[in-house]
């Protein structure tokens, strides 16, 4: 791959970022006006992407940006009111760079020159004729602040060297000194009178040097007054100060005690931006954004550098605005962190990740193969040799481990998404909503989100057009007008949960109830309930709406979320009350790279059981059998009856010439929706397998999950505990299928 082409995939992965991050900050900004930092954040996204795409040669792009960088200044600097339509138009907006990027990585012309003009002529009418001067290039009157002499920073000291005597002895004490460090930054800003409280701001920096280990120190001379009115005892200075310590952050507010209360004092802890010692965000920033935020520079010197077409840093020291030291000093920072960033992190292919779960199967399969044979000639190789391969299995066990851990991501991203689609849907059909995210941090295999995503599309807009009220109603039902939207994820077992709830009208049973007698899905009188309900509203054509909109009407949706979510090996169950609302739940599994099995046999087959679904395993005894209806059995575990089901014969296995176990075992399973038992002739040992895919290598099994290849070279099926469990009480006619 080419320098360039690198460029352009660095390039395309960084606005995706960008435009997730903007997007999200419009959305929290929606619902939170006054937030400054998310209209910071909005405004350094665009200006990052407004940078970047002029780099790689975007420059229609970058013109675009450009455009709206300078409405977002407005907004920042209080020019302009945040309002609903204003964020409607900025996620517009968002949508139309995110096509032209697509466009561009297509090798297509990011936009007709007609389609530019017209977006931004609609800029310019949403902001008034007046608002930005000039039509294609428009520029935005700053706010003049005063900047602060270069001369009047107080530079940090050099971090003193160390010495061989006083070094650390060895790699492994540096290791352990350094996960105790931690990066403070700290915010003073004082009283004009301070010193007649008998304080000296000098000693307290002074005293703070002596505990930690001082990196930068900024001093903000903005409020200094003229020559004329400085008052000699009245304090004018302010500073920001980043320090390296092993102190906890108590023991350094400790050190401001006694100016804390009556003084802006803020300290935080900004550890996670540092690697190796390293500052990423100065890499992540612009010059001038990290000139202007340690004073070297004003907001108006800035804009005046950038308005010329030269490199901003020669610019500044032509107009004697920083000295060539000051610039080097950042420039250097900004390449140190840069470098640290691209050692710390990289961007790996999905497909060379899958691979390497394959081959840590594969080397899984050998070393079990390997055991057996060894288990066979114990006297010629002895014990240690057993130690030693037991070893090489637990490696080999981490390993695969670590590779899915690999392929996990938090679902923050995916919710922010269905946050949108959430808010635009309800925008079209006139209802206020809030959206709540509870479990963001919970994670899921890539390739899990990937497919689920289409079913929670429908889901969100599902319960937004069919589940919450207009305004007027919810009033009228002494609700409040806007309604919650809820996505919830957890962990469970081996699965995770993912809630969508509403707090809207609930599902209308007796509508579905008559609906569904009309199309014949149900007899006459048949009563729908909460229990039933799924199954009908998720068959293909069914809906109660009389109209065909855009959102719904045509009966397609549901039929889909369902057979996606148990093509991947989930389930989906609801909970609704009239009136109150709905949660639709998917239960998902954890990954598809790795499964936690127990091993069985029925009849010479290996199958293996997802654990996350087993409850329990007990010898078969006969006379806890109850026999009733044609052929069915229940079975007493834990003092409850269970049906129980024979695996050899779902599979339609033959019998063998061969006596069958007399000691047969029961394999109890709970899905969250049933308990049932299994009944096998043997209960081996639980192995943690990858799941090799039928449908690509033979075809499609009902109830059968996938297969893998155990230690003795055998093939063991992976048993589909959703799909059984709706072959026998579900879909009775299902188990003519399998």
């Amino acid at each position: 791959m080419s320098e360039a082409d690198e460029t352009l995939e660095i390039f395309f992965a960084e606005t995706e970022d960008l435009m997730r991050s903007a997007e999200e900050s419009l959305l929290r900004l929606e619902g939170n006006p006054q937030s400054t930092s998310d209209v910071k954040e909005i405004f350094r996204a665009i200006h990052t992407l407004k940078s970047g795409s002029a780099m790689v040669g975007f420059s229609i792009i970058s013109d675009y940006a450009h455009v709206l960088e300078n409405l977002l200044d407005r907004l920042r600097t209080g020019q302009l009111t945040v309002t609903k339509p204003l964020v409607s138009f900025l996620l517009e907006d968002l949508d139309f760079i995110r096509g032209m990027v697509e466009r561009g990585a297509a090798g297509e012309p990011e936009a007709d020159a007609g389609i530019i003009r017209s977006r931004k002529a609609q800029l310019n009418r949403f902001l008034g004729m007046d608002a930005i001067p000039g039509a294609e290039v428009p520029g935005v009157a700053m706010v003049e602040r005063k900047a602060p002499a270069p001369e009047a920073r107080i530079k940090a000291p050099a971090a003193p060297r160390a010495t061989e005597k006083g070094a650390p002895a060895g790699k492994a004490a540096e290791e352990k000194e350094a996960e105790h460090v931690r990066f403070y930054q700290l915010d003073l800003k004082f009283r004009t009178d301070l010193f007649n409280s008998g304080q000296d701001p000098i000693l307290l920096l002074l005293a703070l040097a002596d505990m930690a280990e001082p990196v930068d120190v900024v001093a903000d001379m903005s409020h200094l007054p003229t020559w004329e009115e400085i008052d000699p005892y009245s304090l004018y200075i302010g500073w920001r100060v980043i320090v390296k310590t092993t102190a906890n952050p108590e023991e350094i507010e400790d050190i401001f005690m006694f100016v804390r209360d009556d003084n802006d004092i803020h300290v935080e802890d900004i550890t996670a931006r540092y690697k190796e010692g390293v500052d990423l965000s100065v890499g992540e920033r612009p010059l001038g954004e990290v000139l202007l935020e340690r004073g070297a520079i004003s907001k108006r010197d800035l804009d005046e550098a950038l308005s010329q077409q030269k490199r901003l840093g020669e610019i500044l020291v032509e107009k004697g605005k920083i000295d060539e030291s000051t610039l080097k000093q950042v420039v250097d920072q900004q390449e140190e962190s840069r470098r640290t960033y691209r050692k710390t992190s990289v961007r790996v292919d999905v497909e060379k990740i899958n691979h390497l779960v394959n081959l840590a199967e594969e080397i899984g399969i050998s070393l079990s193969r390997l055991q057996n044979i060894l288990a066979r000639h114990t006297e010629i190789y002895g014990t240690e040799l057993d130690v030693e391969l037991e070893n090489l299995m637990k490696v080999n066990r981490e390993f695969q481990e670590r590779v899915a851990q690999v392929r996990m991501f938090p679902l923050e991203g995916t919710f922010r998404r269905f946050q949108r689609i959430a808010r635009d849907t309800a925008f079209e059909q006139g209802k206020r909503i809030h959206v709540n995210l509870v479990g963001v941090d919970t994670e899921l295999d890539k390739e899990v989100i990937e497919h689920i995503t289409d079913p929670l599309k429908h889901l969100v807009r599902n319960s937004v057009d069919h589940g919450l009220e207009s305004p007027e109603q919810r009033e009228a039902a002494g609700k409040p007008v806007e309604g919650l939207i809820e996505f919830r994820a957890f962990q469970k077992g081996g699965m995770i949960l993912i809630q969508i709830s509403d707090d809207g009208r609930g599902l209308d049973l007796e509508r579905i109830a008559e609906h569904a007698q009309e199309k014949g899905f149900i007899r006459p009188g048949e009563a729908v309930d909460e229990a039933n309900a799924l199954e009908i509203i998720c068959r293909p054509g069914f809906s109660t709406k009389t109209e065909v909109t855009a959102m719904s009407g045509r009966g397609v949706g549901m039929d889909v979320v369902k057979t996606e979510v148990e093509r991947l090996g989930g389930s989906m169950s609801l909970t609704t009350e009239k009136g109150k609302g709905t949660t639709f739940t998917l239960s998902l599994p954890l990954t598809f790279a790795l499964m936690d099995a127990l091993h069985v046999r029925a009849r010479e087959q290996s199958y293996l059981v997802p654990l996350w679904g087993v409850v329990g395993t007990e010898l078969y005894r006969p006379a806890a059998v109850k026999f009733f209806g044609a052929g069915e059995r229940v079975y007493l575990f834990r003092e409850e009856y269970i049906p129980i089901v024979e695996l050899s014969r779902v599979y339609a296995i033959p019998e063998t010439s061969g006596e069958q176990n007399p000691e047969r075992t029961l394999v109890f399973v709970d899905t969250t929706r049933q308990r049932f038992g299994m009944l096998v002739d043997h209960v081996l040992d639980p192995h943690q397998v990858v799941v090799k895919s039928l449908e690509g290598n033979f075809k499609s099994v009902m109830g059968i999950a996938g297969a893998t290849i155990m230690g003795d070279g055998s093939v063991a099926l992976v048993v589909d505990l959703f799909a059984l469990e709706e072959m026998f009480f579900s879909r009775p006619t299902a188990r003519s299928d399998a």
